[in-house]
């Protein structure tokens, strides 16, 4: 008659917790590691000059508003991607340009920042994959006969 199997040596339980302990502490130092890195080139992330036409796309419209002068766009990105951008835009002409846009937004004082007369923000989440953007912020920052100082922003999130 054979003898019962024997459970494994004291030894052998210690040196599988001890390869446990050293794979999990590896794991925890690479996470670590794969945070900072992706923090590090996030803040490293630099503007670059954009065409405002793409800001226009992003959001579905075939082009800025009519009128628009004085356009000067930058794109930023990285896991997400911002198109900001300053113009001068006759006001009629951004009224009409918003009123084509997914819930035909209205610039509006209300919840605008201090530097703001009018704004908006239009949320095109709900457009489906036809948008590339998911909002557009929309700022009068000044309005002189008809002619407004504007900043807009397409962005992800």
């Amino acid at each position: 008659m054979s003898s019962p199997p024997r459970g494994l040596p004291w030894w052998a339980w210690t040196l599988m917790v001890g390869t446990l302990l050293v794979v999990a502490g590896l794991v925890a130092v690479i996470a670590l590691v794969v945070a900072r890195v992706g923090t590090d080139l996030r803040e490293a992330a630099e503007d670059q000059p954009a065409d405002c036409v793409d800001l226009a796309h992003a959001v579905g419209a075939p082009d800025l508003p009519d009128g628009t002068s004085a356009a000067s766009c930058t794109y930023i990105g990285f896991q997400d991607w911002q198109i900001e951008g300053a113009m001068t835009v006759p006001r009629a002409e951004l009224d009409t340009w918003l009123a084509r846009l997914p819930g035909s937004p209205v610039l509006d004082g209300a919840g605008c920042t201090d530097d703001a007369v009018a704004c908006a923000q239009v949320d095109l989440t709900q457009v489906g994959d036809k948008i590339d953007a998911h909002y557009l912020d929309v700022a009068v920052l000044s309005e002189n006969d008809g002619v407004a100082e504007v900043l807009m922003a397409a962005f992800t999130t």
